[in-house]
């Protein structure tokens, strides 16, 4: 009677701590868009679309959103002169601040730019926090549509069989792996090793940034043709190739397109892209891993 006694409170205490631990991973509903993704929440209780990335360096607000809710954000803003390339344009930054926000129930903790105009927020992945322990950990499940700020202690169970690599950020913020890419183009196989940018701004799978050396000499020394899109006046305006089998982070896709251009600012091979990540994936942003399901 006493261990039947016993195991009934195990049980309640179990069951307790799954449901505080359920609690405290936070999930948001993704919308996608022109081959982005956007979560519609609120910024310190202000309703707003946010558009998710990870090539920008903190939150991106508009001019026009900042002056409408200054009263709330309450931000310490100070002037800034600074230019920054997003959305497809240049942007004046006239205002800066380091801050933390209420995203919904989530906190985001990092820099924010204000830059001139009314144009989409961005949050970076990379600087969400979950608010019951402060842990930087992001699950996004893009088949689901769902992003979900997870508590370190529901982390082991999340990445009992998951592969497991390492995350370090470049020179901008910018979350990298560096993994293996290998390509099979036209019975040709293309090998190389170096880092890439996750981009969750990105609507492809895979990038590559011919102006790293070792990317453009891969390319010349497999004798790869690569495709060229041009404009109505003849303008080389994208080039890509396509590959039959396509393997990197030890993930495979079969005939898979790959855009290849010139990012002379980038020290990275190329861009991992949305499309990359169809299969859950895990960031823990504190101990600097990045966990891929099994297929």
């Amino acid at each position: 009677m006493k261990s039947i006694r016993i195991l009934a409170i195990l049980l309640v205490h179990l069951l307790m701590a799954v449901q505080t631990m359920a609690q405290s991973d936070l999930a948001f509903k993704l919308e996608k868009e022109n081959g982005h993704y956007f979560l519609n929440t609120s910024v310190n209780g202000i309703g707003a679309k946010l558009m998710l990335e990870s090539g920008v360096p903190g939150f991106m607000m508009s001019e026009s959103f900042y002056e409408a809710h200054k009263d709330v954000l309450k931000l310490p803003v100070e002037p800034c002169n600074e230019k920054i390339r997003y959305l497809g344009g240049m942007h004046n930054i006239k205002y800066t601040a380091q801050a933390r926000l209420c995203i919904g129930d989530a906190i985001f903790e990092g820099t924010i730019k204000i830059a001139d105009g009314d144009h989409a927020l961005m949050i970076p992945i990379n600087m969400f926090r979950n608010a019951a322990d402060d842990s930087g950990i992001t699950r996004i499940d893009l088949s689901n549509n769902e992003l979900r700020i997870i508590s370190r202690a529901s982390l082991p169970s999340l990445v009992k069989d998951a592969a497991a690599m390492d995350l370090s950020y470049n020179k901008f913020g910018t979350p990298v792996v560096n993994t293996q890419l290998s390509m099979d183009v036209n019975g040709l196989n293309i090998k190389l090793k170096g880092n890439f940018i996750v981009d969750m701004g990105n609507g492809s799978l895979l990038f590559l940034n011919k102006s790293q050396s070792i990317v453009a000499s891969t390319l010349a020394d497999s004798h790869v043709t690569l495709k060229e899109a041009r404009d109505r006046n003849g303008k080389v305006v994208a080039e890509g190739l396509f590959a039959d089998k396509l393997t990197i982070c030890g993930r495979t896709f079969i005939d898979a397109s790959v855009g290849v251009s010139k990012f002379p600012s980038l020290d990275e091979c190329g861009f991992l892209g949305v499309k990359f990540f169809t299969t859950p994936a895990i960031f823990d942003f504190d101990k600097g891993k990045m966990y891929l399901s099994k297929e």
